[in-house]
């Protein structure tokens, strides 16, 4: 069946990019009717987590469904310090196939994972059980600030409290801090090869007045190795989307210039300097390093590598969130030439 409308990364190309933001609706948190004639690669995803940074731990909630095929991909994961592989992290349960629920604002997920919805738009309580190895989750997520919903209206970021329990492998751990939560719905992700560099999708919470969210390329004066094999992408559409939350105000992303630090095995982003221009006119500094990472394999044809920053945001304080590092067969294969050597 051919696909009717633009996939994956490309719809950030669409028009209306100019106003950076639409309204996510309430009912918008469950999922949406399918189009008759709807590609298999319709889709919708949900994202949740938490992060302990003075213990180095970091986790994604992550589920990925396909209402055509009525399956759901993903799980939990969680990770501290470094590791080259989500087998080797300190928790994962991970599923390729899942019987997709009917409302996936108030389920249990095959692998055991409960979401529940308290308020639309601000509140979700998740919970979670392993007793055959000691790992238990209570974790509720409050919203410090709206979802901040792209402008071609099918995809949200929106900064949030987390607090709760871990018991990780019988250790016990206080949850008090701040995650990212993630929705999209009605768009197409296409799992075929996408010729474009490493990005990076980055978060960073402060507290309640001040985070940022932006997906970019490097800028193209870092990335000398680049070369021609990239040419679309340049200093003046590395950014595909962001946002600016800064004291009650809400703000987009007009320019990143980004300059990763790159390591090798695993493949990963250790450390970032980043300046953000908003769209009120502030250029914001940021830089960050890394505290702890796992590389993952989101799908077959993509590699990833997710990691929890230290984000020093200036005289808005010290930010915690993630970097979901990704990178396709031929951005990897460059990479892993320059950082290995040759070899």
């Amino acid at each position: 069946m051919e696909q009717k409308q633009a996939v994956g990364l490309w719809n950030y190309a669409s028009s209306g990019r100019d106003k950076f933001f639409s309204e996510m609706r309430p009912e918008q948190e469950k999922l949406q009717p399918v189009p008759w004639d709807a590609h298999y690669e319709w889709d919708e995803t949900s994202m949740f987590g938490f992060n302990i940074p003075e213990h180095g731990i970091d986790c994604i909630i992550y589920y990925w469904h396909h209402p055509v095929m009525k399956t759901v991909f993903g799980g939990i994961m969680i990770w501290q310090g470094l590791n080259t592989n989500a087998i080797g992290c300190a928790y994962t349960d991970y599923r390729l196939a899942m019987p997709m629920p009917a409302d996936i604002t108030d389920c249990t997920y095959a692998n055991g994972v409960r979401v529940k919805m308290i308020e639309p738009l601000k509140e979700f309580d998740i919970s979670f059980d392993d007793k055959a190895r000691n790992t238990h989750l209570r974790l509720n997520l409050k919203a410090i600030m709206p979802p901040a919903c792209r402008y071609n209206n099918n995809h949200i970021t929106q900064a949030m409290k987390t607090s709760g329990e871990l018991v990780l492998n019988g250790k016990a751990y206080t949850i008090d801090g701040y995650h990212s939560r993630d929705r999209s719905w009605n768009e197409c992700r296409n799992e075929a090869q996408l010729p474009i560099p490493p990005i990076n999708w980055t978060v960073g919470i402060v507290n309640e007045n001040f985070a940022f969210h932006h997906a970019s390329f490097d800028n193209r004066r870092h990335r000398p190795e680049w070369g021609d094999l990239f040419p679309a992408h340049g200093d003046d559409n590395n950014c595909l989307w962001g946002y600016i939350w800064d004291t009650g105000e809400l703000h987009g992303i007009v320019a990143v210039d980004q300059n990763t630090t790159y390591a090798w095995n695993p493949f990963r982003s250790e450390t970032v300097q980043t300046v953000l221009t908003g769209s009120n006119g502030k250029a914001y500094r940021i830089n960050g390093r890394q505290i702890a990472s796992t590389q993952t394999q989101c799908w077959p044809n993509m590699s990833g590598n997710f990691a929890l920053m230290e984000w020093d945001c200036g005289d808005k304080g010290v930010a915690y969130g993630d970097i979901q590092m990704c990178a396709w067969s031929d951005a990897y294969k460059l990479m892993e030439s320059v950082l290995s050597g040759g070899r």
